[in-house]
């Protein structure tokens, strides 16, 4: 009797070790608290901390392909080098890497055949859908075993059958326990359709999601010019001078909204250019590009609003996806945008600027940005600022990174403050396993050991390389980043708007225009038909999801 009652005190604390590492590797409040009446979550497999040790299958070669696409103007792919360790320039992080990448194989029992799509536009963001799924339908001797890409591509290609599901041990032993550190569970679970099928693997190991967290980079010497003169900011102020370190007092006590933001705009606004327009030749407050989606996308997405719900039906054992009817929030936060938009000192630029200003508008305000002439840089990823403009301001100042601000700091229906959240673009990379790979078992052997032995790598490049090495010489920035980090929603409703679109194109051809930040965008922040245009679309989208829903319970255990 002694020994069963150790053994289950044993079996015990083991349980609560696993669950506690699962907590700490959630966000804080995640964005949809799951109902306490929602389905319980699944163990899972529990795995020792030597679980390899056990492995009996023979030395294997893995084919693991990917995209090193630029993607030009946002973020250049990180694959390469965080994943496969094949451009190693010998510093902290990429040591790290092939450490890591040595360790696995080793632990594993497996080898890793590394292939890239060509860096071209025809395997940008968005192009890899039927790329993937043709590959894996071919049932050729050469289609890979796993995959890298887009989260957009990995999510829509998976709502085609091309993955294996992660719950499903046919195949064999199922190595991957996705509760365990290093996973991304929240977003895992964000990416499905289904409370028994995930396809797309979301981990430390690619580190890529990480580098899509949305922020805004403010220029320190340029906040600093204009703090003494910025009202607000007395209860903030203890060593007699005002600053940045004042600002980011702000953000703790939730008061940098889209309000403040134009009233910085504004105070920091100078008529350099001498032209009527504000330009990027003026000294202004907020500038971000309305050529691509991704500010729109950080506009939106990053904000309180919920644009499809979630909900857990007690009485179907299921949840319930669905366009809210009226669609107040997104039209209420359509409005907020409309009034900074409208503000002195805030533009979005499109295309050209003229040819004073370089190429395009992200690599504009970039460099704009490093010469002190912008105050918030837009909203950007996090991986662009390892681009060498972000590395040039270490000499001129410094800067922060903040997130974007709150679209009201007091939630309406409850009166409690909002909190700031960032979230991941569906730019960023994450993984999955071919259904008709033959080697399943290997492939989440592989992944379960490079997901886990990330810590590391995730340290070196979040908080010394960004934290204390880019962003060098603003105090307050190593504590914004882990607040970021800590503060990251699931990209529910970013990567299933994108899908819905893509999945829809072919019988509508406005379907990907008229996803909501797109539309945003489209009016350059000035739209004030939202409501309008949300009374018309509503029952179109919401047909759309329901078929998406169809399709996914239609696809494979």
């Amino acid at each position: 009797m002694k020994n069963k009652i150790i053994c289950l005190l044993l079996a015990l604390i083991m349980a609560l070790s696993v669950f506690a590492l699962s907590a700490c590797n959630q966000p804080e409040d995640p964005e949809d608290p799951e109902d306490p009446n929602g389905p319980s979550k699944p163990t899972g497999p529990t795995l020792s901390e030597t679980w390899w040790e056990d492995i009996t299958y023979p030395q294997t070669e893995l084919r693991f392909k990917m995209t090193k696409n630029s993607n030009r103007e946002e973020l250049g792919s990180g694959c390469e080098r965080y994943l496969a360790g094949t451009t190693a320039d010998d510093g902290d992080i990429d040591v790290a890497v092939d450490e890591r990448n040595e360790d696995a194989l080793f632990n594993t029992n497996v080898t890793i055949k590394y292939d890239y799509y060509d860096d071209t536009s025809d395997y940008n963001w968005s192009k890899c859908i039927d790329v993937i799924y043709n590959e894996i339908q071919s049932g050729s001797s050469t289609t890979p075993d796993m995959y890298c890409n887009f989260l957009t591509d990995m999510l829509s290609t998976s709502l085609l059958g091309s993955f294996a599901n992660l719950y499903s041990r046919e195949r064999g032993d199922n190595f991957i326990d996705r509760y365990a550190d290093g996973y991304m569970g929240e977003l895992m679970e964000s990416l499905t359709l289904s409370t028994e099928k995930i396809y797309v693997i979301a981990s430390d190991y690619f580190l890529d999601l990480i580098r899509a967290f949305y922020v805004v980079p403010v220029g320190r010497q340029l906040y600093d010019s204009i703090a003494e003169t910025m009202p607000g900011l007395e209860d903030y102020d203890e060593n007699g001078k005002k600053d940045i370190n004042d600002f980011f007092e702000e953000i703790w006590d939730l008061k940098w909204t889209y309000e403040r933001l134009a009233q910085y705009s504004a105070k920091v606004y100078s008529n350099t250019s001498g032209l009527s327009t504000p330009n990027l030749g003026d000294t202004v407050g907020f500038a971000l590009s309305s050529s691509s989606g991704l500010s729109a996308s950080g506009m939106v997405y990053t904000s309180s609003v919920t644009v499809i719900h979630k909900e857990w039906n007690k009485d179907r054992n299921d949840y319930d996806y669905y366009y809210p009817k009226d669609g107040s929030e997104i039209v209420a936060l359509t409005g907020a945008l409309n009034t900074l938009f409208s503000s002195t000192g805030v533009i979005s630029v499109i295309d050209r600027e003229g040819q004073k200003w370089g190429s395009d508008s992200l690599q504009a305000i970039r460099a704009q940005f490093s010469e002190g002439k912008v105050l918030f840089g837009g909203v950007i990823m996090i991986g662009s600022l390892e681009y060498s403009q972000y590395q040039d301001m270490k000499d001129k100042g410094g800067f922060g990174v903040v997130p974007a601000p709150l679209f009201r700091a007091t939630n309406p229906t409850t009166g409690e403050a909002e909190k700031y959240q960032t979230q991941i673009h569906p730019v960023g990379r994450a993984g999955g396993i071919a259904h008709t790979t033959k080697k399943f078992t290997q492939c989440t052997a592989f992944v379960q050991y490079q997901s886990t032995h990330s810590t590391d790598i995730l340290n070196t490049y979040y908080n010394e390389n960004l934290a204390l090495d880019v962003t060098d010489g603003v105090d307050g920035n190593v504590e914004m980043l882990k607040y970021i980090r800590k503060n990251v929603r699931s990209c529910f409703d970013k990567v299933f708007e994108d899908s819905i679109g893509f999945f829809n194109v072919k019988g509508d051809s406005a379907a990907v225009a008229n996803r909501w930040h797109n539309l945003i965008s489209s009016a350059r922040y000035k739209m004030t038909n939202m409501d309008q245009r949300y009374a018309e679309l509503y029952s179109l989208k919401e047909t759309y999801l329901t078929e998406l829903v169809k399709e996914y319970d239609r696809l494979p255990n």
